[in-house]
């Protein structure tokens, strides 16, 4: 029990901290990539509510450029959205 696991006892203590040091590195970084996940989750949801509040108006405007495109008035051109 007295013998040092690597080489020296000084080495073996440069092992144990080197080993701490880079654990706590490895523990800081996955707290910031956490972080900013959760930021960027919380932003993609603000953006995904947007979207609900816009698609009505789109489908409505959608549904309005249909009936253009189908309706008999041919001195009309809409260009190439009736395609």
């Amino acid at each position: 029990m007295d013998e040092p696991l690597v080489g020296t006892p000084q080495q073996n203590y440069r092992f144990f901290y080197g080993a701490s040091l880079s654990a706590i590195i490895s523990l800081v970084v996955l707290f910031v990539i956490t972080g900013y996940t959760a930021y960027t989750a919380s932003e993609i949801n603000e953006v995904i509510k947007d979207m609900n509040e816009l698609l009505p108006d789109a489908r409505n405007s959608l549904r309005i450029i249909h009936e253009m495109c189908i309706h008999e008035n041919f001195t009309k051109s809409w260009g190439n959205i009736c395609q």
